[in-house]
């Protein structure tokens, strides 16, 4: 549950890397600690006595809630260590800059160097492709299914590049301000385009 302040906070100010690294580690907690069999512990105990399990579930259903809304997958250029995900693979090519999620959800990915936030109420995020040159993205959703024919897609600027928009065209929003997409028999490939206001 304290991951969410501070993932919170790490969007609000994206060259905070250590908020990253304490955030997403400790959101990856609540399901680092699951046992083979499927027990859920409260915590691992690593005091050199212990080296082992809690017996007891204590609070563990509130922390996996935590991980449950909170589940993001990010993308960060590191002043040392260049190009970084945080809860996907990551590749370069051509300028392109794609990262394929593995988190649960695949649902919520936050760019980093633009300070934007792509969210999905329904649908899955397969593949993220960002040119930092034209700030352009590339977002390929998962095909549709029986139970979600369609997608609903939001963008989040944090407010870190004033005087900036990301526009999806050719789909209209719903009366919640949200981005409606028909989704396909196979996958689908969104494309983002960064505006600069005048």
């Amino acid at each position: 549950m304290n991951a969410i302040p501070v993932l919170h906070a790490y969007k609000e100010s994206p060259n905070d890397f250590y908020l990253l690294r304490v955030g997403y580690g400790g959101l990856m907690g609540a399901i680092s600690n699951i046992t083979p069999d499927g027990f859920a512990p409260a915590a691992f105990h690593s005091f050199p006595s212990t080296l082992e399990i809690d017996g007891i579930s204590g609070d563990y259903g509130s922390g996996f809630f935590g991980y449950a809304i909170n589940t993001a997958s990010f993308m960060v250029n590191h002043e040392v260590y260049g190009w970084l995900a945080m809860g996907g693979n990551i590749s370069k090519s051509g300028g392109w800059i794609t990262m394929d999620l593995t988190t649960a959800a695949r649902s919520r990915v936050f760019i980093a160097p633009e300070g934007l936030e792509v969210s999905l109420e329904a649908g899955k995020i397969k593949r993220v492709s960002y040119h930092p040159e034209s700030g352009e993205l590339r977002v390929v959703l998962d095909a549709k299914n029986d139970y979600t024919p369609d997608a609903f897609l939001d963008l989040k600027l944090n407010g870190v590049s004033p005087g900036e928009k990301y526009l999806l065209s050719k789909f209209s929003k719903n009366t919640r301000g949200l981005y409606e997409i028909p989704l396909k028999k196979k996958e689908r490939t969104l494309i983002i385009k960064k505006q600069i206001l005048r």
